[in-house]
């Protein structure tokens, strides 16, 4: 079994978060089930981003930046990395059905289409909106 987990997760399992409970359930749930943990390569720029940000508020030091950094090697996730000719028409098909204006949610369901899998994720407005327009889906709540 493989599943692709979307940045909003995955944050979730590394920073204090109201989720992060939830997210450490399914997180169990798929290590003991030998599941593996699949994502576009962009998840390292969107955790980057979502960190450069707390360090930026000083909501994080430098110290607590790198342990997350461990944190997240140590999950074991396989990147996957972005392939222009393959990828890039089925993201743009996908994100005008999304009606996103932007590719990085997109590129989630389009490797997940890849795996033959779903994306989790813990945004409610994109699992809502991906789910009406029959993607493969699901909501950690």
């Amino acid at each position: 079994m493989s599943v692709v987990v979307d940045a909003s997760l995955v944050v979730a399992l590394l920073v204090p978060d109201e989720r992060q409970d939830a997210a450490r359930d399914h997180l169990r749930r798929w290590l003991d089930g030998a599941a593996a943990l699949h994502a576009p390569a962009v998840l390292s720029y969107e955790v980057a981003n979502v960190l450069a940000r707390l360090v930026f508020d000083c909501a994080l030091g430098l110290d607590e930046v790198r342990d997350i950094w461990d944190d997240l090697a140590a999950l074991g996730i396989v990147l996957h990395p972005f392939e222009l000719t393959r990828d890039g028409p089925e993201v743009a098909e996908i994100a005008a059905r999304l009606r996103h204006r932007d590719a990085t949610s997109s590129s989630y369901f389009c490797l997940a289409r890849r795996l033959g899998t779903t994306v989790w994720t813990l945004d409610a407005a994109l699992a809502r909106n991906a789910s009406d327009m029959g993607l493969p889906v699901q909501h950690v709540s």
